[in-house]
């Protein structure tokens, strides 16, 4: 075979370098001059296209720190080649130090006279392959993070021997050391009451195809509740075989009592709101309806006087005409405290006799009306709501007011007693009374016993009286007159606080 030429082997390899479709560059003496680079490798380089016949570890200082270099001289020393699989290399593009991965070889270059005077460089980047392969195993190791976390254990059924495998964790959960075992000694675990369900559930699946229950196991004398997915193996040589999970959802059992509980709670407060709401209605509607009614009387009353010359009794008249709108202020601000607070506070200071007083002024024109005389001795300070405790005796005392008898002057007692355990007082009236058969009924709402002609009311009063007193931890019941009358008794926690 006839030998080129060295002009003809160069042109060659010239040709065959820049035609490459995979970076190829040489670099030849000491500082490793780049003497050829086809376009991909100078494209590998991001340092432009001025870079032949510059030193290659001018161009790349980035690779000092990266054993590249060493191993070039190596090569260049010794003869022997270098290759490298999936190595990462950092190189600076447009500025900013970047990782890339390559498949590279440094090839000795020999002289005519056998000498090494150049390294030749190929590689093909793989950057994407890497990433992809990083990506891969994160993927992978967040995955077995994931099962981890779910505390999940894998588990195959074989129906036909009555035998069940299972992965370390499923073991686990019942402290076993085997990882297989017969359906026998898991079943010793579940609680009675729900033996049947699991082996039903193991009967069904040849029908469904699907396995699914929840039980409760009893390990080392502590419930747990165990939930298991599967379904029948897809696979020849798994005939009749369950395949699924099995999960410890103790906690979640837990969180769902709770969650229900704390459901029937915020329900239970709903209806006191809703409660509320009809209280507040019923002040607005009735209670208010008082003092105004006194500053409209005195006020007419005033004008009238006025009018006639007749001015001996304008101070007096004045004063009812204050005090009622006095009151009707703190009943405002009591109305919008409660309103705003959206629950009432029960935890307040409540001077019972200066709440029976503010009554006796608010009822002030129907007691006149009604001859009417109320009587007490002084009441403890208790704890609770003031606004709710005004609104119970009002309506008591409205109502003895109301269903007063004709032509018999009114007397309401208020008598009280205390125990260590509880605060009982008692309302008395020598009105119309109630039936003993309506004891219970007087207290259901919007409950009538009169017609409206007779009597005016919603029917509303004595079921809000009732509700108060509960709301405060109480209790209020009708109990039969010795005489007649009505008889109302209210028992309240010991909350005394003077």
């Amino acid at each position: 075979m006839m030998e080129l030429p060295d002009s003809v082997r160069e042109n060659v390899l010239r040709s065959v370098i820049y035609t490459a479709p995979f970076p190829i560059g040489v670099y030849t003496g000491e500082k490793m001059k780049i003497v050829l680079a086809n376009k991909c490798m100078i494209q590998t380089y991001g340092k432009g296209p001025d870079v032949i016949g510059t030193n290659y570890t001018e161009i790349l200082p980035e690779l000092e720190n990266q054993q590249i270099f060493d191993q070039l001289r190596e090569v260049l020393h010794t003869g022997k080649p270098y290759e490298a699989k999936n190595a990462r290399v950092d190189i600076v593009v447009d500025g900013e130090l970047k990782p890339h991965y390559f498949n590279y070889n440094f090839t000795p270059i020999y002289g005519t006279k056998g000498e090494v005077y150049g390294v030749m460089n190929t590689a093909a980047e793989v950057t994407e392959l890497n990433v992809a392969r990083q990506q891969t195993i994160e993927i992978e190791k967040k995955l077995r993070l994931a099962v981890e976390s779910s505390q999940l254990g894998l588990f195959e059924i074989d129906i036909n021997k009555g035998m069940i495998a299972g992965s370390k964790r499923f073991t686990n959960f019942f402290e076993l050391e085997k990882r297989e075992f017969h359906l026998s000694a898991l079943a010793a675990f579940i609680h009675e009451d729900d033996a049947a369900l699991w082996h039903d559930s193991i009967k069904g699946v040849s029908q469904s195809g699907d396995f699914n229950c929840e039980i409760r196991v009893i390990i080392n004398e502590k419930l747990h509740w165990m939930r298991f997915s599967g379904t029948l193996s897809e696979s020849d040589n798994k005939e009749n075989t369950i395949v699924g999970i099995a999960q410890d959802i103790t906690e979640q059992k837990k969180n769902a009592q709770e969650l229900m509980q704390l459901v029937e709670k915020r329900t239970l407060e709903l209806k006191r709101s809703n409660d509320d709401l009809k209280q507040f209605g019923h002040v607005i509607s009735h209670d208010l309806k008082e003092p105004v009614r006194k500053v409209l009387l005195f006020s007419n009353i005033l004008k009238e006087d006025i009018s006639n010359g007749t001015t001996p009794k304008i101070s007096q008249y004045a004063d009812k005409i204050n005090k009622s709108a006095a009151r009707l202020t703190e009943m405002i601000d009591s109305i919008l405290n409660y309103s705003s607070a959206g629950s009432p506070d029960l935890e307040e200071a409540v001077d019972l006799n200066y709440i029976i007083e503010s009554i006796k002024e608010d009822l002030e024109i129907k007691i006149l009306e009604k001859h009417a005389v109320i009587e007490y001795l002084k009441l403890p300070l208790i704890r609770g709501s003031k606004i709710l405790f005004h609104q119970l005796f009002y309506n008591l005392i409205a109502n003895s007011l109301k269903f007063s008898r004709d032509k018999v002057d009114s007397c309401i007692k208020i008598d009280h007693s205390i125990d260590a355990e509880s605060l009982k007082i008692k309302v008395t009236d020598n009105g119309i009374g109630i039936a003993a058969e309506n004891s219970q009924k007087i207290f259901n709402v919007f409950e009538r016993l009169h017609s409206k002609d007779a009597y005016e009311g919603t029917g509303l009063g004595l079921a809000l009286c009732k509700k108060i007193v509960e709301r405060h931890g109480g209790k209020m019941m009708n109990i039969e007159a010795e005489s007649t009358g009505a008889v109302f008794e209210i028992t309240l926690p010991a909350a005394i606080l003077q």
